[in-house]
């Protein structure tokens, strides 16, 4: 039920252009002639040199595709990784390492920040051989296919999910075999510059038959440091892996790419116990972050996945929750068995406390309910973290403050304010086309091309005239400036992460009041 005590709409069969398919029904022999050639590839995970570095955890996409890639093929291919967000390489550095890879296929994941850093890596790339496949996936391809090829030297573009079709396109063009135009959701360029396109998207049902990510090409020390000086989880520089028990969800927030469609499909308790046993026993993590779209949609399950995780490993280990927790299907029994089994971080997304808008972009989150699970979780002592977006069309600046007073007034100890962005491809797109069509087309040009999150002209100031991202550096500063949130969180984090993260605030800051004076100078003149 939303706050006005209707029905949530939510969505649990496939929404049209999905095609549903099993994993296990694809076989070595299916994938490669006798005859095939070996190959070598190479996956990247491009770096954008940015003031607002979201995340540098093991890009779990990557690392499942090279499972599977390795279980299939296995002889037949050659497989190297680089991570360039965890080494802050940029693009530039690639050119003198190509001869030292030497691939066959270089494969990139990129969210649409990434954008411009991976159409630098395939013109690098192009520029050293141009027979190599250059190949992209990831969030920013869904539905823009037709514009990376336009804007980039990617000979393939892969939309949705690609653990199925990525084995099936490699296993054809390595057996010399028509690549077609049947693969749901791979688009190609031939030699001749023609497009084949297939945008439809694959829904794999059967996940327990994904072989898990590659754990051994990960620098999981590494990562553990990075992560170290921002106030995010992983505060006692444990070491940490992501988990992606489930895909999809069924609620339809029109600002959400879909990336896994809206249709929910999980592995089984077994299969993510095992993942959590290796990952413990053979690599010493003690500290687990659930990456899923909406991990707590189905209570049942997530009450015994916690359950065996206190059965199994009692206080040994550290569980996290970043991605955000649907706060209004939470309830009493589901927080305490998440407490039990270690949780001390959760992430509840809120987005804006406003009916109205609750109603406009469709999440129809319930947010006085959402309200008691952040109490809740923080009265079993637990770091309590607050999604917001700021800046939705048509959004009033007094429905901005409502969403930051709540953030404020809360029992949350930390809060992300987002500046919203609408995507491509998503409803929430059009509604904004509508404002300020030449907003839209701006902003979504200015974060492929810049990259960054924080930009100093989201869309809402494009589309109206108001400094978003000047309410957005005051909200953090009033939100972390808060006397009991100070105290709070000098007992929930150590000293070094407390100072770095208010130094962080206060440059944010200091930033938006430079900007401001700029553009005062600018007006005057």
């Amino acid at each position: 039920m939303d706050a006005s005590g209707s029905a949530v709409s939510i969505r649990v069969e496939n929404q049209p252009g999905v095609r549903a398919s099993q994993y296990g029904d694809i076989t070595p022999s299916l994938l490669l002639s006798e005859h095939a050639k070996p190959f070598r590839l190479l996956f990247i995970k491009p770096f954008n040199d940015v003031s607002n570095q979201l995340s540098y955890g093991p890009p779990l996409g990557i690392l499942t595709l090279i499972s599977g890639l390795r279980s299939f093929f296995r002889e037949k291919i050659q497989i190297d990784f680089w991570d360039m967000k965890l080494y802050n390489d940029s693009p530039s550095k690639l050119a003198s390492r190509l001869d030292d890879y030497n691939p066959d296929v270089i494969g990139v994941s990129a969210l649409n920040c990434e954008a411009a850093a991976s159409y630098e890596i395939a013109r690098i790339a192009k520029e050293w051989r141009s027979n190599v496949i250059t190949m992209i996936g990831g969030p920013f391809t869904l539905r823009q296919s037709r514009l990376i090829f336009e804007e980039s030297q990617f000979d393939w573009v892969f939309e949705g999910a690609a653990d199925r079709t990525l084995l099936m396109a490699l296993g054809r063009n390595f057996s010399q075999k028509p690549l077609g135009n049947d693969i749901p959701g791979f688009s190609y360029r031939q030699f001749s510059g023609d497009i084949i396109s297939n945008s439809n998207q694959d829904l794999i049902t059967d996940l327990d038959k994904i072989p898990i990510p590659a754990w051994d090409m990960v620098d999981l020390e590494r990562y553990s440091k990075y992560d170290r000086p921002r106030i995010i989880t992983n505060i006692g520089e444990r070491k940490y892996a992501f988990l992606f028990t489930s895909r999809g969800c069924p609620y339809l927030c029109n600002y959400c790419h879909d990336v896994f469609t809206k249709r929910f499909v999980y592995r089984n308790t077994k299969n993510v116990i095992e993942e959590i046993r290796i990952l413990y026993e053979e690599y010493g993590v003690t500290e687990f972050h659930f990456v899923d779209d909406i991990f707590n949609l189905h209570k049942p399950r997530v009450k015994e996945i916690m359950g065996e995780i206190s059965q199994r490993w009692p206080g040994q280990l550290k569980l996290a929750f970043p991605n955000g927790l649907r706060g209004d299907i939470l309830d009493s029994e589901t927080i305490l068995s998440m407490v039990n089994a270690g949780t001390y971080h959760a992430t509840i997304s809120i987005e804006t406390v406003t009916e109205r808008l609750q109603l406009l972009v469709e999440k129809n989150l319930n947010v006085e309910k959402a309200g008691w699970a952040i109490e809740e979780f923080a009265k079993h002592g637990v770091i309590v973290q607050g999604a917001f977006m700021l800046g939705f069309p048509t959004e009033t600046q007094k429905e901005i403050e409502e969403t930051i007073k709540y953030a404020v007034d809360s029992k949350l100890s930390q809060a992300y304010f987002f500046a919203v962005t609408p995507q491509p491809g998503t409803p929430i797109y059009d509604l904004a086309v509508s404002e300020s069509a030449g907003a839209a087309v701006s902003r979504s040009k200015d974060e492929r091309n810049v990259g960054d999150y924080s930009t100093m002209s989201p869309w809402y100031s494009q589309a109206y005239g108001y400094d978003l991202q000047g309410k957005i550096s005051s909200a953090y500063f009033r939100f972390y400036f808060n006397p009991g949130r100070m105290l709070r969180i000098s007992r929930q984090f150590p000293l070094t992460n407390i100072y770095i993260g208010m130094m962080s605030i206060l440059v944010k800051k200091a930033v938006s009041i430079a900007w401001k004076f700029r553009d005062g100078l600018r007006s005057r003149s």
